[in-house]
């Protein structure tokens, strides 16, 4: 049995950046994923000032546009509204996905950590004072431990449902898992890409190629987007607002409202690379328990009102790794929770904010017209929440 001193399932944002700080400290680390890096991940990966100033290094080498505006869309009463809020300074840095997975990875590897292909996981067991891992690989079952385990593999994986099954049992099967817990809520995405020579001259949106648009216009609960890249664009469409059920509306995000709004916007009426993503909700609830701890999706840390998950997915594995490195495992649960409660208080207001906005986005839309609560959305969006006094000013709008 092959010993370490930390287990991370799953190589994406939340498990690289935890591993990436816990090598760097000198810990032994390997990271478990059922995928070969490079690999595709839909996602429109728009990365705000807040998460580029939180990564441990430039990446630089695969930022492919900058981009200093945004155009709002929305249509109220029949009538079509547009906000362009522009900046002196980028607002978000515009990178692939599945690039921008491998270079931190590699940045991850380059620290120390090790990463372990596997066809999925077998049984976890929590014993006095580690947990066991029984992995399938090429191989067969092979078994590994460690006093402590990140989950980070996204909203699909198997550690959150795994850690849940640790509060009534000892030993967890994959093959038995448990039901998601209550906390636990989903959004959706689909998204498509499109080269720049395909696009007419000129798009009968009334947008430009080069134009990152948030459009609130396709359907409730959520937002259609394009996102320019170096030689496509991403065009997607995805639900996040939470209902009282705890889920978005998910059945709302359909590849025939994908279509239909890719050609409203672009002309385009084929679209032959249509990638989908569940997003992980809910995280605001989330109660770190045992020797599991969960970042990233898989803890239900994406932002209910913009979608935005890499943040999240980024300042939660440097918080499981900080915590890890902070204490022995007796305290480990509590100084998690403590160093995850600043993101969770944004998340919480977020989602109260995602109600009331979603709801009727036209209000949105009049706090985007005014010059200095404009200003302060566009901070919260790039660099994380203002000052209390104007968070309280945004929580009345909201209210």
């Amino acid at each position: 049995m092959l010993s370490y001193d930390v287990l991370i399932l799953g190589a994406g944002p939340a498990g690289c950046s935890a591993a990436y700080d816990l090598a760097r400290a000198g810990k032994r680390v390997l990271m478990l994923d059922k995928r070969t890096f490079p690999r595709h991940k839909a996602c429109a990966c728009g990365l705000t000032r807040k998460t580029l100033k939180a990564l441990r290094y430039s990446v630089e080498p695969v930022v492919e546009r900058v981009c200093h505006e945004i155009v709002l869309r929305h249509i109220a009463s029949r009538t079509a509204r547009r906000v362009l809020v522009r900046t002196r300074d980028p607002i978000c840095a515009m990178a692939v996905r599945e690039r921008f997975d491998e270079f931190c990875l590699q940045q991850t590897l380059a620290a120390g950590a090790e990463l372990r292909k596997v066809e999925g996981i077998v049984a976890l067991r929590e014993e006095t004072d580690r947990i066991e891992i029984d992995i399938a690989t090429a191989a067969g079952i092979e078994t590994v431990e460690a006093p402590v385990v990140i989950g980070a593999d996204g909203s699909n994986g198997q550690s959150r449902r795994l850690a849940e099954g640790l509060r009534t049992s000892k030993e967890v099967r994959a093959a038995a898992l448990p039901a998601e817990p209550q906390w636990y809520a989903r959004g959706f995405a689909l998204e498509a890409t499109v080269p720049y020579a395909m696009l007419p001259i000129a798009l009968p949106g009334g947008d430009t190629p080069q134009d990152l648009v948030f459009d609130f216009a396709p359907l409730p609960g959520g937002y259609g987007w394009l996102f320019p890249k170096g030689d496509h664009v991403n065009i997607g469409v995805g639900v996040f607002a939470p209902t009282p059920t705890g889920d978005a509306c998910l059945k709302s995000v359909t590849r025939a409202l994908l279509a239909e709004y890719t050609n409203a916007k672009l002309g385009i009426t084929t679209l032959p690379n249509i990638t989908g993503q569940s997003l992980g909700m809910g995280g605001q609830a989330y109660v770190p328990r045992g020797r599991v701890l969960l970042a990233g999706d898989a803890a239900g840390l994406v932002d209910p009102l913009t979608g935005e998950g890499i943040y999240s997915a980024i300042v939660s594995g440097q918080a499981a790794a900080e915590a890890i490195l902070a204490c022995d495992t007796t305290d480990l649960t509590e100084e998690y929770a403590r160093r995850l409660q600043p993101l969770q208080k944004t998340l919480a207001f977020s989602r109260r904010a995602a109600q009331s906005f979603y709801a009727q986005p036209e209000r949105g839309f009049r706090v985007m017209r005014t010059p200095l609560l404009r200003s302060l959305v566009l901070k919260t969006y790039s660099d994380g929440l203002p000052p209390t006094k104007l968070l309280g000013i945004l929580s009345k709008i909201f209210a």
